[in-house]
């Protein structure tokens, strides 16, 4: 490959950008309505974490964006679970210390069920999860923002197997491995006046 030669803009760059373009619009009303009350939970939607999830899950492939889609929502749900949990019991107990603790018990947790389903994949997902639910938020506000930021992580997935569903690739489809096209040749006796071998020339009469 020549250093010099600037790279091309490929198809996975296009189909990642309109994935996040459709995922910030798809969100964007939620940024232009009027916070209702002293709290509304839904002024905690928006479109970062579905643009993430475009992003890592726009893939060469719509095979591959499946799966890398799939490991990533079962990730979000387990460890949003496990998030939720932890909140459950820090609510009882109420102490810092004993939350730290749980936080690494409720990653462990998190890895050994993604590893017990077959998933590893969804371990690291899962586990971040875990911090930004418990961490993120104080009081009642961090039950809604588990549930909207596993929505937006879903929709964000969504969009990106959509995108590279319905966009075109224009890629060419290789040969097979080990595999090059041989130009044909002519065939016996085809422009050369030749006669095939085991052909007699019949005489006039």
């Amino acid at each position: 490959m020549d250093r010099n030669k600037f790279p091309g803009v490929g198809m996975r760059m296009v189909k990642t950008a309109v994935a996040v373009v459709l995922c910030y619009f798809i969100f964007l009303p939620f940024w232009l309505r009027t916070p209702v009350g002293e709290y509304d939970p839904l002024q905690d939607v928006g479109p970062f974490y579905a643009c993430i999830a475009a992003i890592i899950c726009m893939q060469s492939s719509v095979e591959q964006s499946v799966r890398q889609g799939v490991s990533r929502v079962i990730g979000t749900c387990i460890g949003g679970l496990v998030g939720l949990a932890i909140l459950f019991v820090d609510d009882l107990l109420n102490q810092p210390i004993f939350l730290g603790l749980m936080i690494g018990l409720g990653i462990i947790l998190t890895m050994w069920i993604c590893n017990l389903i077959h998933r590893p994949a969804a371990c690291s997902i899962g586990s971040i999860l875990v911090c930004v639910v418990i961490l993120n938020h104080g009081g009642q506000e961090r039950y809604f923002y588990t549930l909207f930021r596993v929505m937006e992580t879903i929709v964000g997935i969504v969009v990106a197997v959509a995108i590279n569903r319905l966009l075109p690739d224009r890629r060419e489809e290789p040969l097979g491995k080990g595999k090059r096209k041989v130009p044909e040749g002519p065939k016996p006796g085809e422009g050369t006046g030749a006669v095939p071998s085991g052909g007699e020339t019949k005489e006039k009469s």
